[in-house]
């Protein structure tokens, strides 16, 4: 399977975000060109290379283990190539008709707005809060998308640096100091990354998958471009007006933004105990960005800021009572209808029905179900049938309402659920209480539990 549409809707929309920075003034045109010219080379160089190993096999009868793969590179690179390619011919298309005239650089440096210390600290201080606000969340809900494995938290890290690195290093050559625009962009970029994730996760990953660590450190780093560029660009640019236009040194400046960060933690690290989902807290720290910057910078007359901060009101609880993640979950997981969803602090649960049947989802993957016949005889009778005489079973998540029964065709005398999300356990689809006597509910880490516990079992199931 190739995606045709998925790499050329890539490209598309990494051009167009390029394109805007361009416009906007992060960096002239020269440097935009020099940017896809270089993405035009390596694109072309893979996909050479590719062709040439492909036709060295057909022609010579090579025995090359990895050609599959090659094939693989050799159409996608050849489609990105196509669509660069593209866009290298509308730079070019004035050189063969004279039909538009050679437009002037308009790379020119912005105007400042005059702001006090106070306020530069403020402005450095928000965009330390909503950029690890929005680091924090994004890290939670991507992890819960692709799995969880750790490998997504390395490639995560590592995307969200090489991404601020290269805004920090634009923002030195930039000469745009127009403080309203660019605080303008930073507080909308977390949307363009919003998009791109729920884009790219339909597009190239499907329900329940684990990505490989290829597709995983794309994934991450096109996902988190948006925000860690501007974000990037953001910080650097204001430090330089802190020092040039208010004597507030580099050094006060990373407090006053660490600060912002650390505080930022501590509020997300409450709200996202269970009093708020995931893209709740999204929502609401955007609309409280874009508020600040539109309050601060853009409005002046007192009776339209009233009816900012009330229309603002009004919209953030909305968000609170309406539980937009119902819908935004919905996105994510296709063909089934979503009913609830709920995050606590170790993953989200999600409840949707499939042709009728209800059904449970933890992390984006289905958990249970009803008509579970055959896997719950797998999940338990090869672990039971190697016990002459269970009598004591750990079971390590998985569904009480399916497990349990089949345990106990078994002389068990005890059963011990460890469950380390306290929320699933409860809302796990628990069976008659007649079969729960023999059972054991404990919420804590399955590895330390059985690491500190002096009681001996016979069988441990792991179904996480």
């Amino acid at each position: 399977m190739y995606h045709v549409i998925g790499t050329t809707s890539t490209a598309v929309l990494l051009y167009l975000i390029s394109y805007i920075f361009y416009r906007i003034g992060y960096y002239s045109q020269k440097v935009h060109q020099k940017l896809w010219n270089s993405i035009l080379a390596v694109v072309f160089i893979i996909s050479a290379l590719a062709g040439l190993f492909l036709a060295l096999q057909i022609t010579y009868k090579w025995d090359i283990p990895f050609i599959k793969s090659v094939l693989k590179w050799h159409v996608e690179f050849g489609i990105g190539l196509a669509v660069t390619g593209f866009f290298h011919l509308i730079w070019h298309l004035s050189y063969f008709t004279r039909l538009f005239k050679t437009s002037e650089n308009i790379y020119k440096a912005g105007t400042n707005q005059n702001l006090s210390p106070a306020e530069i600290s403020a402005n450095l201080f928000i965009v330390g809060f909503v950029t690890s606000s929005i680091q924090l969340l994004l890290i939670r809900e991507m992890m819960n998308i692709t799995g969880g494995y750790e490998l997504i938290t390395g490639t995560f890290l590592g995307s969200w640096l090489i991404g601020s690195a290269i805004g920090a290093a634009i923002s030195g050559k930039s000469y745009i100091n127009d403080i309203k625009k660019i605080n303008l962009v930073f507080s909308l970029s977390p949307l363009v990354s919003l998009f791109f994730l729920f884009f790219f996760t339909r597009l190239f990953l499907t329900n329940g998958e684990t990505p490989s660590f290829l597709t995983g450190m794309i994934y991450t780093f096109l996902v988190l471009l948006p925000v860690c560029f501007v974000s990037g660009f953001t910080f650097v640019k204001l430090i330089s007006i802190a020092g040039s236009d208010n004597n507030i040194t580099p050094g006060r400046s990373f407090a006053i933004e660490t600060t912002g960060g650390l505080l930022a933690g501590l509020v997300i690290s409450f709200l996202t105990s269970g009093l708020l989902n995931t893209y709740q807290i999204l929502l609401l720290i955007i609309i409280l960005s874009v508020t600040y910057v539109l309050l601060t910078f853009y409005v002046s007359n007192f009776k339209i800021k009233m009816s900012v901060r009330i229309f603002v009101t009004l919209l953030s609880a909305g968000i609170i009572i309406l539980n937009p993640d119902i819908f935004l979950r919905q996105i994510l997981l296709q063909g089934i209808r979503v009913t609830n969803s709920v995050d606590t602090p170790y993953g989200n649960i999600t409840y949707g029905k499939y042709k009728g049947v209800e059904n449970v989802y933890y992390n984006q993957r289905l958990l249970i179900y009803n008509d579970d016949i055959i896997e719950r005889e797998e999940n338990i009778h090869y672990a039971m049938l190697q016990s002459k005489s269970p009598e004591k079973v750990i079971l390590i998540s998985g569904s009480l309402h399916t497990d349990l029964p089949e345990i106990l065709k078994y002389p068990v005398k005890k059963i011990i659920f460890i469950e380390r999300d306290p929320l699933l356990a409860k809302q796990n689809l628990i069976p008659e209480d007649t079969l729960l006597k023999r059972s054991v509910i404990v919420n804590k880490d399955a590895f330390t539990y059985i690491r500190d516990s002096e009681e001996l079992v016979d069988v441990i199931i792991l179904l996480i």
